[in-house]
């Protein structure tokens, strides 16, 4: 069975210890009671932010190479720091000066369009990798790529979340997957949701297990109701998802 890389495990351990990633039961913003709750506002120290930027850089120089994109755009709020972070991270870590920008929810100045976003300017033809926490519905994401098309004719060349959480939309269908067809763009992950259940796993993190088998059991339970169609059962005790339970 498939291994974990290390890459992954050491963001976990990260979330884990900065609080991004809780368990218990938490409502979310669509109505859903779900058993984890994902926050990369916790990530709110020099250490953890840097760790977040390296992580997001690494990630970034797997999927693409570095002449494809310009700027790194995070929307507001969490993302703002992800696309900061991770503008100084690639550059240490790859050599390559890429800009960021961000958005904010407020025009300043005259109110036009270029007054919603600030950092590194944004021409036709600029290629922008939207960074952010999760992913649920996709609707943050589109109006992103609106207000940024409203301020020059950019390519949004892929979108990298922190957590995919693998989950449908309220009609039942694969979020990402409806975005992917209906705009072209990839979507890139850290760490799915599947995979930070299965390494945490009964696993002692300073002092505490986080998930024993009564969350596993629980996270199930949510994934059958919430979780996008493919996603294997597993047997929620020795495996899960075709990964070895436990690799923290």
């Amino acid at each position: 069975m498939a291994q974990m890389d290390v890459a992954k495990l050491d963001f976990i351990r990260l979330a884990v210890k900065a609080e991004a990633v809780r368990f218990g039961e938490f409502t979310l913003k669509s109505g859903r009671l779900s058993p984890y709750f994902f926050n990369a506002g916790l990530f709110n120290s020099g250490g953890s932010i840097k760790a977040v930027g390296d992580a997001l850089s690494n990630r970034t120089h797997e999927i693409m190479r570095p002449e494809n994109f310009d700027v790194f755009f995070g929307p507001a709020y969490k993302g703002i720091p992800l696309a900061v972070a991770t503008s100084m991270q690639y550059f240490a870590i790859v050599g390559e000066e890429k800009g960021w920008v961000v958005n904010r929810k407020e025009a300043k100045g005259h109110g036009d369009k270029k007054g919603l976003v600030f950092g590194s300017e944004l021409k036709d033809g600029t290629n922008v990798l939207m960074l952010d926490d999760v992913f649920t519905t996709g609707d943050t994401k589109m109006e992103a790529i609106s207000l940024l098309k409203s301020i020059a004719d950019v390519n949004i060349v892929g979108v990298l979340i922190c957590l995919d959480r693998q989950e449908v939309n309220e009609n039942g269908e694969n979020a990402i997957q409806m975005f992917v067809d209906e705009t072209g763009i990839p979507v890139y992950s850290l760490l799915t949701a599947t995979e930070l259940f299965v390494a945490l796993y009964n696993v002692e993190i300073d002092g505490k297990v986080h998930v024993t088998h009564e969350t596993i059991q629980k996270f199930l339970e949510y994934r059958a109701e919430y979780g996008v169609p493919d996603l294997s059962t597993g047997n929620g005790s020795a495996t899960l998802g075709g990964f070895v339970v436990g690799n923290l």
